[in-house]
């Protein structure tokens, strides 16, 4: 009865180490995972938070802007906005026919003058096509492409006086 007793105790117990064994390999695990997701987001989450947070895609940075200058601003002519916004969209194409013109949508953001005009731009896309001009770009561009208009758009003043 006693050899019954020490066998089924060795068995509980090697349940029991085995058990908590796997369990501290699998939340071991987990951690370096873990870490591994943050360094992959914190590489990614400059380019997602610099389109977000750029105040030159705010539809209502224009209002933001003349509620605080007491000088008359430069802004574009409605009918100008609507074109730039015609000729980024004309840009997307699909795989089959060529994939995207990335240079057509540089060469619009470098006509802009300032960030104003790039608001107004993204204003116009998304009343014309119901999308927003950051979704767009997210959705068509890759890391780079991003970067590379964030850097033309960066380089603009906020707004230009007459």
């Amino acid at each position: 009865m006693s050899m019954t007793y020490k066998i089924i105790g060795a068995s509980v117990g090697t349940l029991f180490i085995g058990t908590t064994f796997f369990s501290m390999r699998k939340r071991s695990r987990d951690v370096r995972t873990s870490k591994l997701l943050t360094a992959i987001q914190a590489q990614i989450q400059p380019i997602s938070s610099g389109l977000t947070s750029q105040n030159a895609f705010d539809i209502h940075f224009l209002n933001k802007v003349l509620q605080t200058v007491n000088r008359e601003v430069l802004v574009l002519k409605t009918s100008t906005a609507s074109r730039y916004a015609d000729q980024i969209h004309k840009a997307w194409g699909s795989w089959y026919q060529g994939g995207d013109d990335e240079e057509q949508v540089y060469g619009v953001f470098r006509k802009m003058k300032d960030k104003v005009q790039v608001s107004q731009v993204a204003k116009a896309y998304q009343e014309t096509y119901s999308k927003n001009l950051i979704d767009s770009l997210k959705d068509r561009f890759d890391k780079e492409e991003i970067t590379i208009v964030l850097n033309i758009v960066k380089a603009l003043p906020n707004y230009r006086t007459a």
